[in-house]
């Protein structure tokens, strides 16, 4: 019975927009319909003379019904195209009408029809059908999928087809930026790119901005405020579903999946490297712009730096300290003790791991090579930090000097004995001399 009633006002309210829109646009409809008429009859009454003397009659009924003026024929034969463009065209020029006309600031019938529709619609309803869909999308997705795999043939078509597709997607993007290439200057290309960035308008762009930004802000602060035994709501609600999800997940197909990963980007990286040997050139263009590359860094780098040193001193100042303020020494102090923690466990459990790593490291480094590099990578340092060593050494020294000398309450038994092998070393190397 509510089937039933249901149906029967859907019909109403179909009816009722049938209605609507005939009594809005009678007219246009019936011009509409006219117009259809006349072109039909009018393609049919060209076929010959005897059928264009019998429509033409009902061709001045059809003009005079529709209130279109009899005009000969065009001169040259239209197509869907052109028509379709024509009256793309017609709809922009009549937009252009309308706009040209301003909007009226105080509009009594404005957001009429929308309120309309807004007050007519229950959202509730939408809801509940898009919460209740889930199990009938499922099984129209499984029964699609069951019917599709009988067919296994068409499927791999259907795979097959994306490969031509993505070739003729790149030769139309070629084909597309070849004129750009060939009959586009770089002044003229540049401009009309660039144009794009001058025309963006900053204050709205401004606007866009603030207003994300105080979205981010409230939902941050509500998540705050809503939380629960010092933890945000979002850090509770994301916790539960990773909960609910992580122990469903199977851990060996996650190991196996992070060294796919990992040989596929070495497979991706020696495929370059084996491509590259065989084309020197653009290995040794890459190594040439290497430079100018680190130098761009640096200017970058350099730039927000001096952007910080512009900055007046007492707000320079007060930045500082604010910043300086909000850094948790505690934390950074537990990273520190935690990490410690990890690699003397790690120890514990494998003692001597860290001298069986190193020394594979150590043993398969070419002494020859790395002998030579110490030598002149060393000199050449020293060299080019020499007019630096009297500002620098002295500082080094001294800190040094107080590192080996503590004042008294901050010296070990163990930073004691090690001073004094250090003393010992040095008279050695010293050849004894007290």
């Amino acid at each position: 019975m509510s089937v039933n009633n249901n149906l029967d006002q859907l019909q109403g309210i179909i009816g009722r927009i049938g209605g609507d829109f005939l009594r809005t646009y009678i007219r246009a409809v019936v011009r509409l319909v006219a117009a259809i008429a006349r072109n039909v009859a009018n393609v049919w009454s060209g076929q010959g003379k005897i059928k264009g003397k019998i429509i033409y009659p009902l061709d001045r009924v059809l003009a005079r019904l529709g209130r279109i003026p009899s005009a000969p024929k065009p001169a040259r034969p239209t197509t869907l195209p052109a028509d379709i463009a024509r009256l793309l065209t017609l709809l922009c020029t009549m937009v252009n009408e309308a706009h040209a006309k301003g909007v009226t600031e105080e509009d009594p019938q404005r957001g009429r029809k929308v309120r309309a529709f807004l007050e007519n619609l229950d959202f509730g309803e939408i809801m509940e059908m898009v919460e209740g869909s889930d199990p009938f999308v499922l099984r129209a997705i499984e029964t699609f999928n069951e019917e599709l795999w009988k067919y296994p043939a068409k499927v791999g078509t259907l795979v097959a087809t994306l490969i031509p597709l993505i070739n003729i997607i790149i030769k139309s993007v070629r084909e597309i930026m070849v004129p750009i290439e060939q009959n586009i200057g770089p002044d003229l290309l540049a401009d009309i790119i660039l144009s794009l960035v001058k025309g963006i308008n900053g204050e709205d762009s401004a606007k866009l901005i603030n207003t994300s930004l105080e979205v981010l802000n409230r939902i941050h602060t509500g998540s705050l405020l809503l939380g629960k035994g010092g933890k945000p709501l979002m850090q509770i609600y994301l916790a539960d579903v990773l909960k609910s999800s992580l122990p469903r997940i199977n851990p060996k197909l996650v190991s196996k999946a992070r060294v796919i990963l990992s040989e596929d980007r070495l497979s991706i990286a020696q495929a370059v490297a084996d491509a590259m040997k065989d084309n020197p050139s653009i290995t040794s263009s890459r190594v040439s712009t290497m430079g100018t590359v680190y130098s761009s860094a640096v200017k970058a780098r350099t730039s927000k730096l001096k952007v910080i040193e512009a900055l007046e001193k007492e707000s320079l100042r007060d930045a500082f300290a604010e910043s300086l303020s909000d850094v948790d020494t505690h934390e950074i102090a537990e990273l520190i003790n935690t990490g410690c923690r990890v690699i003397n466990l790690a120890n514990k459990l494998k003692p001597g791991f860290l001298v069986n790593l190193a020394g594979g490291i150590v043993d398969s480094i070419d002494t020859k090579e790395f002998g030579e590099t110490a030598r002149w990578l060393v000199t050449d340092l020293v060299q080019a930090v020499k007019p630096l060593s009297s500002t620098l050494m002295p500082v080094l020294i001294k800190a040094l000097n107080e590192m080996l000398t503590p004042q008294a309450g901050f010296e070990s038994c163990g930073q004691a004995e090690a001073i004094q092998d250090l003393k010992a070393t040095l008279v050695k190397v010293a050849g004894g001399v007290q």
